[in-house]
């Protein structure tokens, strides 16, 4: 096994292991800064519940390749869990379901949001972590979602159940109703390739969990971008009424 000469504790499949995860993150982070500059040019709360759900998917992927080279510890597990097991999914699913709610249902989103993120931390830095399941977690892999003790699983469910039924639900409602057609597919596609590289992992199957993530949010933020835009301008009257009276004079 070849030793990397900068880090004599690092092997060659642990640096390769971490790639993907580094890409990923570099690409959320991207996004997740794309996001922010089109928020501050037009201000929209989509814009800015989806460039929180990348910076946190950004974070969870950057603490996955973090624990490729260095291994993983309590700490770096805690802060995967919150980012990536739990509120990722939640805002981004959350930008999906402003574009579907009234005025006032979306304030009372974004609070419970507010409140259940706050929640959730505070659970997840309380909870204890089992340290032997840490260390024999496998490279290229991250641990089992059982290393985190005590009922954190609960707002994991929650949370992401919320996010994956106004990512994957919303769009296919969408679909159906022929609204922003291609801004869904691209968004329920991405959002599907993650879950199935999540549920793969959770199968036992980590073959394709880091680039699962990779092309997820790939796809997704392409159909968030296509959702930002704004839809295209109607003609105006007086140019429609032109050329109604230009046929009706040809006509005549």
């Amino acid at each position: 096994m070849t030793r990397i000469a900068s880090n004599p504790d690092a092997t060659a499949p642990a640096v390769a292991d971490s790639l993907l995860p580094v890409a990923a993150a570099l690409v959320a982070l991207l996004f997740a800064l794309l996001l922010a500059d089109s928020f501050r040019r037009r201000p929209a709360g989509p814009k800015a519940l989806w460039a929180l759900g990348f910076l946190l998917f950004a974070t969870a992927t950057a603490t996955e390749a973090a624990a490729q080279r260095a291994g993983w510890t309590p700490t770096l597990f805690r802060i995967y869990y919150l980012t990536g097991g739990v509120l990722t999914v939640a805002y981004l699913g959350a930008g999906s379901a402003w574009l579907q709610l009234p005025r006032r249902a979306r304030d009372v989103l974004v609070g419970a949001l507010a409140v259940a993120t706050l929640a959730a931390a505070v659970a997840v830095s309380l909870a204890p972590v089992d340290v032997a399941a840490l260390a024999g977690t496998a490279s290229g892999r991250p641990p089992a979602n059982g290393a985190l003790h005590g009922h954190v699983f609960l707002w994991a469910i929650a949370l992401n159940s919320f996010g994956t039924i106004f990512l994957v639900g919303g769009s296919l409602y969408s679909i159906v109703r022929r609204q922003r057609v291609r801004t869904n597919v691209w968004i329920g596609g991405g959002a599907l390739v993650v879950a199935l590289a999540t549920g793969l992992s959770r199968a036992g199957d980590y073959s394709f969990v880091y680039a699962g993530e990779l092309v997820g949010i790939v796809l997704m933020f392409v159909g968030f971008r296509l959702a930002a835009l704004p839809p295209a301008r109607a003609r105006p009257r007086s140019v429609r009424l032109d050329t109604h009276g230009a046929r009706a004079l040809r006509a005549g």
